[in-house]
């Protein structure tokens, strides 16, 4: 067997034949239980003359999960695949398995056991449900397929579903890997869509609307809506300037921004806020090169016709910003607190229902919250952070989204000669309850941290973004007196700030490294230490 460089394969049992879906399923598991270490499985033709390995492995930092298959003894890349959906990837196998056998026989190696194809073709697959249903004898449900004109039988995807359940990106990338040219069709309620492709490069693009590159941008931010995709249907003119590859990497980056945007609350109609009265002085140029595909002439642009009571809605069509334009703008002034929102203006829409909704007991949620809370303060007990800090740490392996925590130990410095450290009685700790929910997202979770610190847990959050609403509530506590005696005079404040994965991609050592980051403010005597900072 070839020697291969990375991480040692942990090698299970050799399969008797292919493995079936539920065995890709549990295969899939046991990778993410041993994350970052590679797992292998191989199995054998029914005649023994090829075998094949496929090998599986779960990055630490999260993502898409990597599949690899092997085929021969001297271990020949079949196809290196990303995807978490088994389906896909069970397709992908069976599909693969008997393209090799026959490429196999085709070189006059091997002759061709006929079991082991007819097998495959019994397979519940997709591709072969879609194949089982058309009239061999109708020549127009069972069209020929030129070797330009691509069918779906080298794409890994069915030729119509559904976008809940097939991410748009993938979809596309699937086209492009299949080199298939036709006319890609997505229906999102009034919304349509229209992409041509020839050998799997988009050619023309019509999205609601939107023409070009545009139009691609705004059609990977879909996440609902029916596809087709229709073989052989072309067009002569072209308004695609750049490959599928760059669209969607530049789409993946608009879609964080979109995510963003719509956790923190932000609509199209909502109204933004300055925060600051003139712009004169300010490093456009500086805020601008945090993110490459923000230009600094339009981010001082848009900074400047926003006037605290046009929505945003207006404010885009007044400076012709298109949706792939005005999201980055919008996120890095927001991420730069430069600007704030405000949706007191948008008006509420009353919807009929179809049905009689449930009746939910708003009184047992209160209970159970109330039992995760300490009462003389509202924060959550230590044990409610550390369940709710696990749930996102799993959450955020899935989605490949940021966490970061931060330590805080907040304290009363006494008066001379001793400079006692105090911790802060219960008013004045309601008071910094009550200042922190004002700043914090619904998302973000403040709790008590060991005996008299406390932490925040901050989901969907880098390190940078952590260190801005640190800062603000830094900013807020000291603002005015907490309580009678405990003002900005004698208040010690210091903050430590960790993340997965940009630090670290284990939850004990996420904990360990905001203690150390905190301890490193009180050393340096400051309000706010970052743990990627510590030397």
């Amino acid at each position: 067997m070839l020697r291969r460089s990375g991480p040692i394969p942990k090698t299970l049992q050799k399969l008797p034949a292919a493995p079936g879906l539920s065995e890709i399923h549990h295969y899939l598991s046991v990778a993410m239980e041993h994350r970052g270490r590679q797992v292998e499985i191989t199995w054998s033709t029914p005649d023994r003359a090829i075998d094949f390995t496929l090998n599986i492995h779960c990055p630490w930092r999260g993502g898409d999960t990597e599949w690899k298959l092997f085929v021969g003894k001297n271990m020949r890349i079949v196809w290196d695949y990303k995807s978490c959906d088994v389906l896909l990837v069970y397709n992908l196998i069976i599909s693969s398995c008997g393209e090799v056998h026959q490429s196999i026989q085709a070189d006059g190696v091997l002759a061709v056991n006929e079991s082991f194809r007819d097998s495959s073709k019994r397979r519940d697959t997709l591709f072969m449900q879609t194949a089982n249903t058309m009239d061999a004898t109708d020549p127009k449900s069972n069209p020929s397929v030129g070797t330009q004109d691509n069918a779906w039988s080298r794409s890994t995807l069915p030729p119509t579903g559904d976008l809940s359940l097939v991410e748009i990106s993938r979809l596309l990338q699937s086209i492009l890997l299949a080199k298939m040219t036709g006319r890609l069709d997505v229906d999102q309620g009034s919304l349509h869509s229209k992409i041509f492709f020839v050998d799997g490069e988009p050619l023309h693009a019509d999205v609601g609307g939107i023409l070009g590159d545009e139009g691609i941008l705004d059609l990977l931010t879909w996440r609902e809506g029916k596809y087709k995709f229709e073989p052989r249907v072309r067009v002569s003119q072209r308004n695609v300037a750049q490959p599928i590859e760059s669209l969607v990497i530049l789409g993946v980056h608009l879609v964080d921004k979109v995510t963003f945007l719509r956790n923190v609350g932000l609509q199209t109609d909502s109204v933004l806020i300055r925060k600051h009265e003139s712009v004169a002085g300010y490093d456009f140029d500086n805020l601008a090169a945090h993110d490459p595909t923000v230009a600094a002439h339009m981010l001082k642009a848009l900074y400047s016709v926003i006037d605290d009571k046009t929505s945003i809605k207006d404010l885009v069509d007044k400076t012709r910003l298109s949706r792939s334009q005005w999201v980055p703008l919008i996120t890095l002034l927001l991420n730069a607190d430069l600007i704030t929102f405000t949706n007191d203006y948008i008006g509420v829409k009353e919807e009929k229902p179809t049905i009689a909704p449930k009746i939910i007991d708003k009184s047992k949620i209160h209970s159970v919250m109330m039992n995760l809370r300490r009462p003389e303060t509202g924060m959550f007990t230590y044990e409610a952070f550390l369940y709710f800090l696990e749930q996102e740490y799993f959450r955020g392996y899935r989605s490949g989204s940021p966490l970061s925590v931060m330590v805080m130990e907040m304290r009363v410095i006494s008066g001379p000669p001793n400079f006692e450290r105090q911790p802060l009685d219960t008013p004045a700790l309601a008071e910094v309850v009550r200042r922190v929910s004002r700043l914090k997202r619904h998302i973000d979770l403040l709790a008590h941290y060991d005996q008299y610190d406390y932490a925040m847990l901050l989901p969907n959050t880098k390190t940078t973004g952590a260190n801005t609403f640190a800062q603000r509530v830094a900013k807020a506590i000291w603002s005015a007196s907490l309580a009678p005696g405990v003002d900005s005079s004698n208040l010690s404040l210091a903050f430590g700030v960790a993340c997965i994965p940009e630090d670290c991609l284990d939850l004990g050592v996420l904990l360990a490294a905001a203690e150390a980051a905190k301890a490193a403010a009180l050393r340096a005597a400051m309000p706010i230490a970052l743990y990627r900072d510590i030397k």
